[in-house]
């Protein structure tokens, strides 16, 4: 490897010099990939916006649904008695409801047994399981020599691992030094029988009898095995919780209703804050170059200009006909210009008095009465369609625009880079060969004046 120091012949910092002619000379390279840069960001800019107008429109299909006006809501005016939940089929009404007897499992006991005396009982102990029954030997080697108390635990272990069975095992002490096996069906409203060969184990009489709970909706008596009883009113499920009168309401779900509108109106916020994000005069850089802008993009500008005329539109579909009417409006209560911003407002109390006063006119503006008179949620749809579309939509045409000019732009970088790349290795070579020709003279040069000295010195002498 050899190795070369920059004007030790010539006295000339070649490197420095290279350095500054390579500077000049790749401007146009900086420049060119600033531009491919900017181009980048745009391409992103607008990939981004591509999906909000997705998010958007998604919204906007949303609010096109009849169902998602007549979605319903049901409210319990008591939930000490009971609590409710619905489907958005439900039936819209008022109902009352009174629990005349909740659901019960029944509940069957051993007789009282003192915990330290010997267990001394034999035979089966019969259990209800879902296909049947299963038995309990109480006369096996597991029973012999322990204690009442470690038998009682034993057999509730025995019944509580037994496959399918209906029923649960518990050991309660009724009495200080007694304790008592205690079986709860697993659901309420369904009897079961504990048999077996052994008769003097269990109790004659139940502690609780399995019952149904009893209920009566507008004077209609009904009975559910269940304290969760479905359809007594039509799409809606009740969670009895007590005895006693409550009122039933089943109505219309605004809130639902609320939450869409609220997606829709953060959905088109958020196009109109990227187009403005992106849409902002230049400035200057502390480098003397200025900010990338879209600012006079048209597709930009023409989709905000229509965006505020979208929703400013009149709609001939009943008696609401703007967004307006129903609590959406555009810079609501701006007076001032430089306070625009072009973003939607959402006056929820206006929107609950339009829907207590005339829902169906609501529901109207947002989904249309016909084919041909469409409501908001069309409207947008097929507005936006024109942009999002993945065929031949504004936006991926833009993309595949800025995908062009970006592949063009960075052929040319790569040449040219190629080119500065020769360039700089031949002004090296040109140098270093300058300083093998100049070490050369300078090599002459010297033996010239040593022999001239050498002369002289000769002369002078004789």
């Amino acid at each position: 490897m050899s190795i070369s120091f920059a004007g030790l012949a010539s006295g000339f910092d070649s490197t420095a010099y290279i350095k500054a002619v390579m500077a000049q000379e790749s401007v146009p390279l900086t420049n060119l990939q600033t531009k491919i840069s900017n181009t980048t960001t745009f391409r992103s800019v607008f990939t981004t916006l591509n999906s909000k107008l997705a998010a958007l429109k998604t919204a906007t299909a949303d609010l096109n649904y009849n169902s998602t006006f007549t979605v319903a809501k049901a409210t319990s005016s008591d939930s000490s008695k009971l609590t409710v939940s619905s489907t958005g089929s439900a039936s819209y009404g008022e109902y009352a409801v009174n629990v005349v007897g909740l659901a019960k499992a029944q509940v069957t006991t051993s007789k009282a047994m003192v915990s330290a005396d010997s267990f001394s009982q034999t035979g089966t102990l019969s259990v209800p399981t879902s296909s049947g029954s299963a038995d309990i030997d109480l006369s096996s080697t597991d029973f012999q020599g322990i204690t009442n108390e470690k038998a009682l635990d034993l057999i509730a272990q025995k019944i509580n691992s037994t496959t399918g069975v209906t029923v649960k095992a518990a050991i309660v002490q009724t009495k200080p030094g007694e304790k008592t096996l205690v079986l709860t069906g697993k659901e309420t409203g369904v009897s079961f029988s504990v048999s077996g060969t052994n008769t003097t184990f269990m109790n004659s009489t139940n502690v609780t009898e399995a019952s149904n709970a009893k209920i009566t909706v507008n004077g209609l008596a009904i009975e559910s095995t269940s304290n969760t009883v479905k359809d007594a009113i039509p799409g809606v499920t009740l969670t009895l919780t007590g005895t006693g009168d409550s009122t039933v309401k089943v109505d219309q779900d605004t809130d639902q209703i609320t939450s869409k509108i609220d997606t829709f109106v953060s959905a088109y916020n958020a196009v109109i804050d990227l187009i403005d994000a992106n849409t902002q005069k230049s400035t200057k850089n502390s480098d003397g170059t200025y900010t990338a802008t879209l600012q006079s993009d048209s597709t930009l500008r023409d989709l905000r200009n229509q965006l505020g005329n979208w929703v400013n539109t009149k709609f001939d579909v009943g008696n609401i006909k703007l967004l307006s009417d129903v609590g959406l409006e555009v810079d609501k209560g701006v007076t001032t210009a430089s306070l625009m911003t072009g973003k939607l407002s959402f006056d929820k109390t206006k929107f609950a008095e339009a829907m207590a006063k005339d829902s169906d006119a609501v529901q109207k503006l947002f989904v249309g009465t016909s084919a041909d008179n469409v409501g908001i949620g069309q409207f947008f749809m097929d507005k936006l369609q024109s942009y999002t579309s993945s065929v031949d939509g504004l936006l991926i045409a833009k993309i595949k625009g800025y995908d062009s000019d970006i592949a063009y732009m960075q052929e040319q970088s790569d040449s040219m880079q190629l080119r500065l790349d020769k360039r700089e290795e031949t002004l090296k070579a040109k140098y270093a060969n300058l300083e093998v020709v100049m070490s050369s003279l300078n090599n002459q040069k010297t033996w010239i004046t040593n022999q001239v000295a050498t002369l002289t010195k000769s002369a002078s002498s004789n």
